[in-house]
């Protein structure tokens, strides 16, 4: 259970009590006790063992004072937490405030709340984007999406110091677990659309390009509105598909519609037929190498809905909008559960050009070829080499995101893995791997501890899009020839729920077992040359060729 501290100027006995369901919860005792515990070293908010530390602010109190003590009081407020910010390892979500002022005001009095709401604002993004741990908690845009009048209670304020309603309180609960599952939780990596009264309204094979609903404004907006938040959603790393019982020919046609907004080189893959939905997505996940688990489907047909989601558990299917008014709205909470991360990498930008290439890749591919023929078709390429500070993210993303291909699935914030490449005892190498269909980017984190005699694999993890092509056995044989005299090589498998793909990996290339208990560990002599893939193309290991 990941252990998180809220920290509040306001009562949170409700909200804390609904987030212990999921977290490890600190709160500090008494009421706005949040900047003296910042201010102890010893308390739990600056301990190590924090994930994430929550500032929840209110500016209920605030419209009391003068506006001189309004500013005094946040400048305050932003020399505490800048502190907070330069000292914790924990990730930082700091919220967005509703400067609540005298309301009692004439038409032309200055509505100081504007420019404090802004200025707190630009601090929080300024932190943020100086200090790669911090981030911003919007609550101030949910208030404004549901209205003060129904965000806050003024009875729960009178009544206990805590200014929010009912529904607020859910707002909030929602807004700090979908953060912590964008930081650490496995996001979904495509989004499976159904064409027809979907990212257009009415059936394009009867009622052609110039009947179907779909314009930039009037009825047809909702739709163009729709298509417009999957291509920002691509442009942050979500792929696309489409899965669609229709003629090939009509939906050439639809595409060429002037207000069609996705086009077809922004789909991954695609499945224009009259088969079963489920069983395209089947094919799907193996022509793009992903779990079923990786997808959500998309579809208004309930039927549809109802046969994915029985034959393909563990795809994500969510209900469509009765209405198809809340389809922009529907999109965007589409994006918030299942895709949402903390900053976008290089190679979330590059995902969708990933994808096409493991297209290409597959369609050479024939059932007679070995992998090792395989591999040498594709003439691929690995660049192994110590961690550059430019890829931090990317290896803070492998490290908290990768499930199936990570033989320990030990998670590490960007503070630790900073001292993991100080460290003087420890070699953090990330691997990059491309092809003549494309570069398929930093796929590989490998983390090992240096004894006397004896080198620990800390971490092995792996891309899904990379595994089956024999990138473990490089980067075995690479770490057992640079390794070569410091006796042997140790490795873990910790079993997890979703690991199960490497389970029996050691053992496969060449090591010994130690013992069985629930933690395997295993051993491989390093004065036993590992056997080198001649099927690579090229291996790198810090900048020359092996």
């Amino acid at each position: 259970m990941k252990k998180i501290a809220l920290l509040s100027n306001v009562t949170t006995d409700m909200i804390t009590s609904k987030l212990r369901k999921k977290f490890d919860v600190y709160t500090p005792d008494g009421y706005d006790a949040w900047i003296s515990d910042i201010m102890n070293p010893a308390s739990m908010t600056n301990s190590t063992e924090m994930d994430a530390l929550f500032l929840l602010l209110d500016g209920t109190e605030l419209y009391k004072l003068p506006v001189d003590e309004v500013w005094q009081k946040i400048q305050l407020w932003e020399t505490v937490i800048t502190k907070l910010a330069s000292q914790t390892d924990a990730l930082l979500f700091i919220s967005t405030i509703d400067f609540k002022e005298n309301r009692i005001k004439t038409y032309g009095e200055r509505k100081y709340f504007i420019e404090w709401e802004n200025s707190w604002y630009q601090f929080v993004q300024g932190l943020s984007e100086k200090n790669e741990k911090v981030y911003v908690l919007d609550i101030l845009q949910r208030i404004i999406d549901k209205g003060r009048d129904n965000f806050y209670s003024p009875k729960m304020w009178y009544m206990g110091s805590m200014p929010y309603s009912k529904l607020g309180i859910e707002i909030i609960v929602d807004e700090i677990t979908l953060a912590m599952d964008a930081a650490f939780r496995s996001r979904k990596k495509i989004a499976v659309l159904d064409l027809d009264n979907t990212l257009w309204g009415g059936v394009i094979g009867e009622d052609g390009v110039n009947g179907i609903t779909l314009s930039e404004y009037n009825e047809g907006g909702r739709f163009y509105d729709f298509q417009q938040r999957f291509l920002e959603m691509k442009k942050r790393g979500v792929v696309l598909a489409i899965n669609s019982k229709n003629n090939m020919e009509d939906v050439e046609e639809a595409f060429q519609h002037p207000d069609m907004l996705l086009s077809k080189e922004d789909f991954v893959s695609t499945r224009i037929n009259w088969d079963d939905k489920a069983l395209n997505i089947k094919n799907m996940a193996e022509e793009l190498n992903l779990t079923e688990g990786s997808f959500v489907f998309i579809d208004d047909n309930p039927i549809e809905q109802k046969i994915v989601s029985g034959q393909c558990p563990d795809v994500f299917v969510p209900a469509f909008p009765e209405d198809t008014v809340g389809l922009p709205l529907f999109a965007e909470r589409i994006y918030r559960e299942n895709f949402q991360t903390l900053r976008i990498t290089e190679e979330d930008s590059q995902k969708t050009k990933m994808y096409q290439t493991e297209v290409k890749r597959k369609a050479v591919k024939t059932d007679e070829m070995d992998l090792d023929s395989y591999i040498k078709l594709l003439e691929m390429k690995a660049d192994i080499h110590r961690m550059r500070q430019e890829e931090k993210e990317r290896v803070h993303q492998l490290c908290n995101k990768t499930n199936q291909f990570n033989l320990t699935t030990k998670r590490y914030s960007l503070k630790e893995i900073e001292k993991l490449v100080a460290a003087e005892n420890t070699d953090v190498f990330t691997v990059s791997v491309s092809d003549k269909f494309g570069d398929n980017g930093l796929v590989s984190v490998i983390i090992t501890k240096r004894c006397a005699e004896t080198v620990f694999i800390d971490t092995f993890l792996m891309s899904c899009r990379v595994m089956g092509r024999r990138l473990e056995d490089v980067i075995i044989s690479v770490l057992v020839g640079y390794y070569k005299d410091k006796g042997k090589l140790i490795g873990l498998y910790e079993p997890t729920a979703k690991n199960m793909p490497v389970a029996t990996l050691y053992p496969k290339m060449g090591f010994t077992q130690m013992d069985d208990g629930d933690v395997k560990q295993y051993y491989y002599e390093l004065d036993k040359p590992y056997p080198k893939v001649s099927s690579y193309a090229e291996v790198w290991f810090e900048g020359s060729c092996v």
